[in-house]
């Protein structure tokens, strides 16, 4: 391979090694002898050894970071980069302009616009976001608004108490109106903050329970024309782990087009965005958080059928991705499973030589 090779590049894939396979299978899908690049910190992960090339770089908040990862763009010219922590997409896309600096590069960058990205991080942001664009969402306050607990108190059977800038299920805890004071004093304890002018229980939100059964749905925008939706992808969720979806079964989208259609437009949506949603027994749908990545719900509706790195992968490099990608067979019941792999073998072991870019790893259901 050339550094003219089709090439995508996976950044701090981690664990998601699945994510790399279905790039892998999206270029073979298309006829095209391409290329997954995985970047990682820590040569140890266990992403870093199983790309078709693996790249080193810093930390995202290291200064030499955003050199660096310029630097290997040039050199390698990818179609389509993409990164699977928040972290990095804050830095990417907020706190630097590196997102823009590859797309200048003509590399497609997916993601949302610089203040739907801010929101993405805070809970509290967001919730007003959704709210100005007519897309319903739980009322949110801050942890330290006691008028604002009050009236929620007033109508609610129970509060849902969470970090304003936590990820996942950081910080969560579901209680009844008259332990929602104690429940905020616990999770600032913990609470991340962006900025000393927030207090430890501003830097926790609560919110009514949302009605209803949780749903991940994946909107994905087009990659060249961002704001517009070209597909809706969902799942009922069954069970969670760690605040990541542990089983669930896909669905159809109907219910979920119309706050899908509003959130794409207003976010600039170029990608997949994975969106947290209740659905309630009259169809009333309600949004509580956005991922602007792929979530670790994907793979429920890519194993129904769905198959988003062959659209990404078709436009990324001019070709047709056709109408399949988008399609599913609802009712599909998936859990996931772990597995192991070993990334830097004993030196002078049997196999201590570097493994080959995919080669399966010793496995194990959990």
């Amino acid at each position: 391979m050339t550094e003219q090779t089709p090439t995508v590049v996976i950044g701090s894939a981690g664990r998601r090694l699945y994510l790399i396979d279905w790039f892998r299978d999206a270029f073979t899908s298309l006829g095209l002898e391409g290329r997954v690049v995985v970047t990682e910190n820590d040569p140890s992960s266990a992403s870093a050894s199983y790309g078709d090339l693996a790249r080193m770089l810093p930390r995202y908040d290291d200064p030499a970071y955003g050199p660096e990862l310029l630097g290997m763009v040039d050199e390698l010219r990818p179609g389509l980069f993409i990164t699977a922590n928040d972290y990095e997409l804050m830095h990417l896309h907020v706190t630097t302009d590196l997102a823009q600096a590859m797309r200048e590069r003509g590399v497609l960058v997916p993601g949302v616009s610089r203040a739907w990205q801010r929101a993405c991080a805070d809970k509290l942001l967001m919730a007003q976001l959704l709210t100005r664009i007519g897309v319903p969402t739980p009322v949110t306050v801050a942890g330290g608004d006691t008028e604002g607990i009050d009236a929620l108190r007033r109508d609610a059977e129970e509060l849902v108490v969470k970090h304003r800038l936590g990820s996942g299920s950081s910080g969560l805890a579901v209680v009844p109106p008259s332990q929602v004071e104690s429940a905020v004093r616990a999770a600032a304890r913990t609470a991340p903050t962006s900025s000393s002018s927030i207090t430890a229980e501003d830097a926790v939100i609560v919110q009514p329970k949302a009605a209803g059964v949780e749903h991940g749905v994946d909107l994905v925008g087009d990659l060249t024309s961002p704001g517009v939706l070209s597909g809706v992808l969902a799942r009922r969720k069954l069970r969670m782990r760690a605040g990541e979806t542990d089983k669930a079964v896909t669905v159809g989208p109907e219910p979920f087009l119309d706050p899908a259609r509003r959130i794409a437009e207003a976010a600039d949506l170029a990608g997949l965005i994975d969106v947290d949603m209740f659905l309630d027994g009259d169809g009333a749908v309600s949004v509580i958080d956005i991922n602007p990545r792929f979530g670790g719900g994907y793979p429920f509706v890519h194993l129904a059928g769905a198959d988003v790195p062959r659209y990404c992968v078709a436009r990324a490099f001019g070709l047709d991705p056709g109408a399949s990608w988008q399609e599913y067979e609802t009712g599909v019941v998936s859990a996931k499973h772990e597995s192991v792999r070993v990334t830097t073998p004993a030196p002078g072991a049997p196999g201590a030589a570097a493994l080959s870019p995919g080669e399966p790893a010793v496995t194990a259901a959990v």
